[in-house]
């Protein structure tokens, strides 16, 4: 035997290369998931809603909060579609007060654009409009909009608050 042999580096097998190459394939898929399913449910949404002209008083907005089940001072998060989806997987109950809110400003503005293509795509192109919400407006703009939304018929209007 010989004592002095030295030991090459062999170059990467064809199957190290093959599960690294799944790796990052793998990673780069989950990681551009969420980006992609947001894009594709705003691209089925006619245009984007329109600010509200005038900006409702900081009682009606308090209002809408509290209808939202809000505590404290009014405060909506910007969004992203990474915690959006986190939020849906960990089932926070109840809805946190700030998607709440921008929620019923986005479906509202679906229902009054009527382009539905099924429960699916009303949820995908609701939950995309409602980030937008969130990351291209201001609270008091969502609050406002939110203001001039119908309550639903089971709604507990907070003491303190009339119907908008």
């Amino acid at each position: 035997m010989d004592l002095n042999v030295t030991h090459q580096l062999r170059p990467p097998c064809a199957e190290s290369r093959f599960i690294a190459t799944m790796f990052f394939a793998s990673a780069a898929l989950l990681l551009g998931f969420p980006l992609a399913m947001y894009w594709l449910g705003l691209s089925g949404i006619e245009g984007r809603p329109q600010k509200p002209a005038h900006l409702a008083s900081v009682e009606q907005q308090s209002c809408v909060w509290k209808r939202a089940h809000g505590h404290g001072i009014p405060r909506i998060e910007a969004d992203n579609p990474y915690a959006y989806l986190a939020s849906l997987f960990l089932a926070q109950q109840p809805t946190p007060s700030d998607q709440l809110v921008t929620w019923w400003v986005a479906s509202d503005y679906l229902v009054k654009q009527k382009g539905h293509k099924g429960m699916a795509w009303w949820h995908l192109s609701g939950a995309a409009l409602a980030i937008w919400l969130s990351r291209n407006w201001t609270t008091e703009e969502i609050l406002s909009a939110a203001t001039q939304l119908r309550l639903s018929a089971r709604e507990v209007i907070p003491a303190g608050c009339d119907t908008p």
